[in-house]
């Protein structure tokens, strides 16, 4: 959900910090993987708080205060985004409501174990649009297509590193499999063990790992970008994503930096459009045409002050990154609602209480 660099606090502290999270989410949500979710909306929150650096400073009244509205946000955070994705396959507004909060109720009432409560939520609401349109008849193309990609989505999330290709569209699949990134796939899954594995490449175990890792991570990306995905970090491939990440530290750099511009021979362009921004906590990419993509920063000021930047860049074969333009965005700013202006209060709020969250879990 986000990344937050947090070099200026104690290494221990915050370590503790951090655990004293995952025990509170654990003991609350015994079934849900969402201790990282949690942590960082409350480390954006309480980071403000002069209590929260202070050496002898008591964190945890902060945390158990900042608890449940961290879990509203965070639901909230996975209804907007069950949502978005329900009305790119629909573009019905409706239906899209309905289903991402069905998608969220049927979470919260999961007595399974779920770790990526991202692509469980997808799945949940590919199944919930092929029952409905099944029972309304209609749509038949539509239906059949989320048909399809159900199984393969649901494949995804294999705890065996399976990866399901029957549910693509047969040249799709023809596609896949003759690629270099499955035959590197099937090679990495086809060892027993990752020790055998290792022994194989004549590498040690970590090395052999990773492997597997990059094998898989870059058949998703590749499956991902074929079934038309083109607004997620899980497009990337593993070589791609790291020249990002790689990206993103040299900017950071940039925006810390106080240095002459001239004499550092940055290009002016891109120090501006990171101006003010000294650590990273949200970012996005989107696909904007063949190797080219708009990369989206955003960070909150301790003023509580939004700045969000966009990098138009390209990333040639080598993964090398080009920046074909580059802009801060000037007016994120809050906007006073005109007197004369009514908004239903159901509108900005969040759609689940912490109340609403903690009656659906199973116990």
């Amino acid at each position: 959900m986000k990344e937050i660099d947090f070099i200026s606090m104690n290494k221990k502290r915050y370590d503790d910090i951090i655990g004293y999270i995952r025990e509170l989410t654990s003991q609350r949500f015994c079934y849900l993987n969402l201790s990282d979710d949690i942590a960082n909306t409350i480390l954006v929150k309480l980071m403000k708080s002069p209590a929260f650096y202070e050496p002898k400073g008591q964190f945890a009244d902060l945390i158990k205060a900042s608890f449940p509205k961290a879990v509203e946000d965070v639901f909230n955070y996975y209804q907007k985004v069950s949502y978005q994705y329900c009305y790119t396959k629909t573009h019905e507004h409706t239906l899209s409501e309905d289903t991402s909060q069905e998608a969220i109720r049927q979470l919260l009432s999961s007595n399974r174990k779920i770790n990526d409560v991202y692509y469980w939520l997808r799945q949940v609401i590919h199944n919930l649009l092929c029952k409905y349109y099944e029972d309304k008849a209609k749509q038949i193309e539509l239906s059949d297509m989320l048909m399809r990609e159900s199984s393969v989505m649901q494949s995804f999330i294999s705890p065996d590193d399976s990866i399901e290709l029957d549910g693509l569209d047969p040249s799709l699949k023809k596609g896949i499999i003759e690629s270099s990134e499955y035959k590197e796939y099937e090679r990495a899954i086809s060892f027993q063990s990752i020790k055998e594995y290792a022994q194989w490449l004549k590498v040690s175990e970590k090395v052999a790992q990773k492997r597997k890792g990059r094998a898989i991570r870059n058949l998703k990306a590749k499956i991902l970008l074929a079934m038309g995905w083109e607004d997620s970090r899980d497009i990337l491939n593993f070589n791609q994503y790291n020249a990002i990440q790689r990206f993103i530290r040299t900017l950071l750099k940039i925006g810390r930096s106080e240095d002459d511009c001239a004499a550092r021979k940055i290009d002016p362009q891109l120090q501006q459009a990171m101006q003010g921004i000294e650590r990273i906590d949200d970012w996005g990419i989107t696909m904007a045409g063949n190797r080219r993509f708009r990369l989206h920063l955003f960070h909150l000021t301790q003023e509580k002050t939004p700045l969000a930047a966009t990098f138009y860049i390209v990333l040639d074969e080598r993964n090398h990154i080009r920046v074909e333009d580059s802009k801060q965005h000037k007016k994120i700013v809050p906007h006073p609602i005109p007197a004369n202006i009514r908004i239903p209060k159901e509108m900005g709020k969040s759609m689940w209480t912490y109340e609403q969250i903690i009656s659906h879990l199973k116990t």
